[in-house]
């Protein structure tokens, strides 16, 4: 085994083999550079989602607005297509400063004219998504950073088994020299057929 990883002068490992190993070492320190790369893509992503998270949650706040009309009918498919999740609503809310506002919010499917949803809005008195969270910030950060990785590493794997697949034909190719050259009769084992 310890042949096979590091193929010394007085093995018998030929060219290629030594430039398998030498190929697996660099993909091993490719993968260590890659994986400290997402650390440090992971720490920036932390750093500005946290940013955007504490901007959004200086800019939004929480309230209530009444449907005005029903939600979407239970079973029917919101707006990204899924059944049953919230869709857009008429409803009317006030702002923090008393101003009233009409217009559409997502409700939950089935949620009837007359009900009360929790909602988010801007500093204009607009619905906006929930803010992010510190905890969705960071989730978001680590999914970035072991997803990139993942997909470097998985990449210089690809590339590592296309250079084996190309080893290996070179070292079948230089057998079968080999074995041609072992299975040629020598001059001297011809005899004449009547000696």
């Amino acid at each position: 085994m310890r042949h096979t990883r590091l193929p010394g002068r007085d093995t018998v490992a030929r060219r290629p083999d030594r430039i398998q190993a030498a190929l697996r070492h660099l993909l091993l320190l490719l993968s260590l550079a890659a994986a400290a790369g997402a650390v440090l893509l992971g720490i920036g992503m932390h750093a500005s989602e946290t940013a955007r998270s504490g901007e959004q949650a200086a800019s939004r706040y929480a309230t209530t607005a009444v449907l005005l009309s029903d939600g979407p009918a239970p079973g029917t498919v919101g707006r990204s297509g899924t059944v049953g999740e919230p869709g857009p609503a008429r409803a009317t809310w006030v702002t923090r400063e008393g101003q009233r506002h009409t217009g559409e919010v997502d409700a939950l499917a089935g949620t009837v004219a007359g009900s009360v949803v929790p909602i988010w809005l801007d500093a204009a008195g607009a619905p906006v998504e929930r803010p992010l969270t510190p905890f969705a910030a960071a989730v978001d950060a680590a999914a970035i950073a072991a997803g990139s990785c993942a997909a470097v590493i998985f990449l210089l794997w690809l590339a590592y088994r296309g250079a084996v697949l190309l080893l290996d034909r070179v070292r079948l190719a230089a057998w079968q020299q080999e074995w041609l050259h072992v299975s040629r009769p020598r001059r001297d084992d011809r005899s004449p057929a009547g000696s």
